[in-house]
């Protein structure tokens, strides 16, 4: 006989540069605020990354679909997961490191209620969280708790010294800083610059960088094509938009903005080591196959939710 909690597989995909039929945030038109304020395509003089650089990432995985019989008939649902984040370290003259590494399991169960899946055997474990929305907001609070982790160790690698490049947006960093850090963001959800500016950021060459513009009070950004991605690819692909706080000014951010764009392409992936080449940056690619392994055999996870689950119901009256 079925019991109150189930559990059944889930499978996740790598998403794509842009998502044309995507629902997302509304459109938005962003002004260029460098120079005359017109659109341009510019190439950054040679510059070598900076000695004290750290890449921040994090990785996240469902691995399994929960539900939960309710007192009425009804089924709600819910999933268990992991999250991690680290962060690859470089210094000029010394190779790069993996450091900082963190990870979590949770179960996310939606209806307000959470539940607590019993530890298992060989270190198997989930903090229990609850939604009150459908499984789209407990994917939402997974990647949350993702996100706010890499926040934090990029504010204190930050306040260590280091120049971070967050893979992403800067949402989980404070409105405050001053200090360098860059949000590298991969994937393209809304058109940020007017129409006419927004059709022009695909005649960006591989090492181009458009006009700065401002993204609300808090943020200077500019897209970058990281590298080419062959005459096979739609335009967009390659092309990633950096971001910078505006709370040092727009000088700092455009010195920022120009030497990043100068030295980031160096760190650009290649299609036969990564498939997300070039925009996937080589030591994010490396931290991210870390952070996988730190996570464990997804396999495995499913079986220990699926014991865990039936020890639940074994306790269930």
């Amino acid at each position: 006989m079925p019991g109150l909690y189930g559990v059944e597989p889930f499978d996740v995909g790598y998403g794509a540069a842009f998502n044309a039929g995507q629902e997302g945030p509304a459109d938005v038109e962003c002004d260029i605020v460098e120079g005359d304020g017109s659109f341009t395509a510019t190439t950054p003089p040679p510059c070598g990354p900076p000695d004290g650089i750290a890449f921040v990432d994090g990785t996240m995985l469902t691995e399994a679909r929960l539900t939960r019989m309710e007192s009425d008939g009804t089924v709600t649902p819910g999933l268990a997961g992991c999250w991690a984040t680290g962060a690859v370290l470089g210094m000029v003259d010394a190779p790069l490191r993996i450091d900082y590494v963190t990870h979590e399991r949770v179960s996310i169960m939606c209806g307000g209620y959470p539940i607590d899946l019993p530890s298992q055997s060989q270190g198997w474990s989930w903090t229990g969280f609850a939604v009150s929305g459908d499984m789209n907001d407990a994917r939402n609070r997974l990647q949350r708790a993702m996100r706010d982790a890499e926040g934090k160790l990029g504010e204190m690698l930050c306040d260590n010294g280091w120049l971070t490049v967050l893979d992403g947006p800067l949402s989980n960093i404070r409105k405050s800083r001053s200090t360098p850090v860059i949000g590298y963001v991969k994937t393209h959800h809304r058109r940020m610059l007017a129409p006419e500016h927004w059709a022009r950021v695909p005649e960006l060459k591989p090492g181009q960088r458009t006009s700065i513009f401002a993204i609300g009070a808090d943020t200077f950004a500019c897209y970058l094509r990281i590298g080419d991605s062959g005459p096979w690819a739609s335009p967009w692909a390659g092309i990633v938009r950096i971001e910078v706080p505006a709370l040092a000014g727009l000088s700092t951010a455009q010195q920022t903005l120009e030497q990043a764009s100068a030295w980031l392409p160096g760190y650009a992936s290649t299609p036969h080591r990564d498939p997300r080449a070039p925009v996937n940056l080589t030591p994010i690619a490396g931290l991210e196959r870390h952070l996988h392994r730190v996570g464990g055999n997804p396999a495995l996870a499913l079986r220990a939710v699926r014991a865990a689950v039936l020890q639940l119901n074994a306790q269930t009256p």
